[in-house]
């Protein structure tokens, strides 16, 4: 079991569970019911899945775990005096709180800017806890943090970045 959430798009969190797919006969693809805790919760979508894949089923919203993200720090300018250029630095502070009476992992995803443009660097600030993936889902930028929660506890994930550019250029962040 795992539970996710993407906090700078909703930080609602999403119990998952996934298996490896153990038998010489192919899962086929088709529609599953859902328990969980012995209380039917849905149905859903079974991937076909071959031997020693891994197959992952969403059970929605965990109500037990809380994930809120805050903005730390924003600060927009420019720096130099001939060769000028514009930075953009945001620093975020995600708290996960496990409400289960037992611990569950967690695993938090954010998104490093990526720059299309040569002259744009971008950089993930030093302070921010170190990602344990990059690139999740072959998407750039997409950074994530996994961590057990131990029950009743908490945990805190630092993300920061900066972005930096020529002034007589323009950036645009778009998702």
């Amino acid at each position: 079991l795992l539970v996710r959430a993407v906090p700078s798009v909703d930080e609602t969190a999403f119990l998952e569970a996934s298996f490896k797919q153990a038998e010489e006969a192919p899962l086929l693809a088709g529609r599953v019911s859902l328990y969980r805790d012995g209380t039917f919760v849905g149905r859903g979508q079974m991937p076909a899945a071959q031997k020693d894949e891994t197959v992952q089923l969403g059970f929605g919203a965990d109500e037990q775990v809380k994930v809120t993200r805050a903005v730390v720090r924003k600060n927009e300018g420019a720096t130099g005096i001939i060769t000028s250029s514009k930075t953009d630095e945001r620093e975020f502070k995600i708290v996960m709180r496990n409400g289960h009476v037992s611990p569950i992992k967690v695993t938090i995803e954010e998104q490093l800017p990526v720059a299309e443009n040569s002259e744009i660097q971008v950089e993930m600030l030093a302070s921010s806890t170190q990602p344990t993936q990059r690139d999740v889902r072959d998407q750039r930028g997409v950074m994530a943090w996994t961590t057990d929660v131990p029950a009743g506890e908490t945990r805190e994930v630092k993300f920061g970045w900066r972005v930096r550019w020529p002034t007589d250029k323009t950036v645009v962040f778009t998702r």
